[in-house]
């Protein structure tokens, strides 16, 4: 995967999007910004930093997996805001999720599953089982990405998932990203993206639904949103 800038091409420059924040592609180095930022936003969109038992463990499941696997061809597409305090949010996605995920079974879980406890090692019924189940389990295979025969490919093979911090929010930066990010995967080919909300984050729900995504799934905990793309749209 590449941290793709501006036409799908590779750039390393920031650029100004709003008064005062910038964006650029995420690279390797940004695996521990990604992580605070996935911890502070981590709790139905609020700071998770007193619910969980390990400060890096949501960032090792959602994000900071973005920023090692810069190297692996596929297509992975992430990029850091950052205004005059520093990171503030991001957007990470992928083009191939069923390779994505391929890649972290057999590269990115096998040193957490060392490194983190087993959820039934006393953390169940805790703010960590989910994640700790997800570390030692990984991701099982779904009708949106998984990889099926030639003749029937997933409509949503890609995915997303954009996370600020509440001092950018609400100025439309949010939608500026996920419009980048989809013009980035139509360029690369994708018929669709996907992504899942927590039912804790109502805002984020509704503003998935502001930004042209459909519900495709609901359960007692989260919403599961996706967008048809149309290819040869070039990103902004």
């Amino acid at each position: 995967m590449r941290a793709t800038g501006d036409e799908g091409g590779v750039a390393d420059t920031e650029r100004e999007v709003l008064p005062g924040v910038r964006w650029r592609p995420v690279v390797p180095d940004d695996a521990p910004a990604l992580s605070v930022l996935c911890r502070l936003t981590g709790d139905g969109g609020g700071d998770a930093s007193g619910r969980t038992a390990f400060p890096d463990l949501l960032g090792d499941v959602y994000a900071t997996p973005y920023a090692h696997a810069y190297g692996l061809d596929g297509a992975s597409f992430g990029t850091l805001v950052l205004d005059d305090e520093g990171p503030a949010g991001y957007l990470l996605g992928c083009v191939d999720t069923a390779r994505f995920e391929a890649w972290r079974e057999e590269h990115w879980w096998p040193p957490l599953r060392r490194r983190y406890p087993r959820p039934e090692d006393g953390y169940e019924g805790t703010y960590d089982e989910w994640l700790l189940r997800i570390v030692h389990a990984g991701v099982r295979p779904d009708p949106l990405w998984a990889q099926h025969a030639p003749q029937h490919p997933p409509r949503y093979p890609s995915h997303l998932h954009v996370d600020l911090l509440p001092r950018l929010q609400g100025r439309g930066l949010g939608r500026l990203l996920v419009d980048r990010l989809c013009a980035q995967l139509a360029a690369a080919g994708s018929p669709g993206v996907h992504l899942g909300v927590s039912a804790a984050n109502p805002g984020a729900v509704a503003f998935y639904r502001r930004t042209g995504f459909t519900e495709l799934d609901r359960s007692a905990t989260g919403h599961t949103f996706g967008r048809a793309l149309s290819s040869g749209a070039t990103s902004a």
